[in-house]
């Protein structure tokens, strides 16, 4: 029950009591002021003073935000010591170095901007002395293909000609340009088997040497694998028909790899592998879905690998495994190929699907 306030009214107000005034006869003793001076409580109520801001934190907080997507024209090439602006290095921290990749450029030279998704992936190490309580920072970007052919490093200045499969160009051809996706290697790190590579959702990940950031090339932890079923004849299936029309299509012209390796990896640390993901480029114009589970040991030997076909369309971001199974959680999109067929930027093919609400778990066998 909800307490209301009550409050209670006379019936009649009386009018104010005038005084009159009497004349009143002067007497002729004189009358003496005295101070009188009576107790009254104290009914002031204390109001708490407001919490204090700090100006600076809140300027700070507020160009943090703006400088989150500003590009990075500058590399660190050689290492430099950080300076502890606040706290320290707690005593039972490990040394080590932390590497983070993630996109580095967003805008070029000549008026064109891309989605953050597709922005040029830029390495950064962090490497933690706890001994002599220093820290070290380096920063490279990653030298793709797509990186050497958009930078000139005489000038430093940028052009995009790789649409990406999430960006538009300024004044880019929507017939013609071929150049869709764009390996960036900008998603994630991942140190295995004394390599250092850098991830990117949907193709080879590229070797870094690891003292040096320096790129080393792409790596081909597929080997081959992806192209694996290419010649491969089906009969009766009308997606596998599209899905050969398509191929020729996609790996050719649009110079798509056969399988697109997912970034997102686990690592099984109680058998000691490395779990990855991989599924079709056909499939992302396909209402079916392919996906291959590798399994690695540490010295990426391929151990273990499954392959699912799904007959919806599922383009995953991340999954799950446990020790008996793999788990899929499938987003809730679906194709509008017709109704997007003339937008630059491929991924807008994809909508909203509100009754798609997916978690497909299928059996992981493993080889102890």
């Amino acid at each position: 029950m909800q307490a209301k306030p009550l409050h209670t009214f006379p019936t009649h107000i009386p009018h104010p009591i005038r005084q009159i005034s009497v004349q009143q006869k002067s007497l002729s003793s004189p009358i003496i002021s005295r101070a009188i001076s009576i107790s009254v409580p104290d009914t002031r109520i204390a109001i708490p003073a407001p919490p204090s801001i700090d100006i600076d934190d809140s300027i700070t907080a507020f160009w943090d935000y703006q400088f989150l997507f500003v590009s990075q024209r500058y590399e660190t090439t050689q290492p430099i010591n950080l300076r502890i602006v606040d706290g320290s290095i707690p005593a039972d921290f490990p040394s080590g170095t932390y590497y983070l990749t993630g996109p580095g450029l967003f805008a070029d030279d000549h008026g064109s901007t891309v989605h953050p998704l597709d922005g040029h992936g830029y390495l950064r190490a962090f490497t933690i002395d706890n001994v002599t309580k220093k820290v070290k920072y380096m920063a490279k970007y990653i030298k793709t293909e797509a990186q050497v052919e958009e930078h000139d490093p005489k000038t430093n200045t940028w052009k995009f000609t790789h649409r990406g499969p999430f960006s538009i160009l300024k004044g880019g051809r929507k017939v013609g340009n071929t150049k869709v996706m764009k390996n960036v290697a900008n998603t994630s790190v991942l140190r295995w088997g004394e390599k250092l590579l850098c991830m990117w959702e949907g193709g080879d990940p590229y070797e870094i040497e690891s003292r040096t950031l320096d790129t080393i090339g792409r790596y081909n932890m597929m080997d081959g694998c992806d192209l694996e079923g290419y010649d491969k004849k089906y009969d009766g299936d009308i997606w596998e028909v599209a899905a050969n029309l398509l191929k020729p299509l996609l790996y050719g012209v649009f110079k798509m790899p056969p399988r697109r390796l997912l970034s997102h990896y686990k690592v099984d640390s109680r058998r000691s592998r490395l779990l990855t993901v991989s599924c079709n480029a056909e499939d992302m114009l396909l209402p079916r879905s392919n996906f291959i589970f590798s399994e690695y040991d540490s010295n990426f030997k391929l151990v273990q690998k499954q392959e699912f076909k799904i007959p919806d369309h599922m383009m995953i971001h991340d999954w799950a495994f446990t020790d008996t199974h793999y788990i899929i959680f499938a987003n809730r999109i679906k194709l509008d190929v017709l109704g997007k067929v003339f937008c630059k930027a491929i991924l807008v093919i994809l909508i909203y699907n509100y009754y798609n609400n997916i978690i497909s778990i299928y059996y992981r066998y493993t080889h102890s």
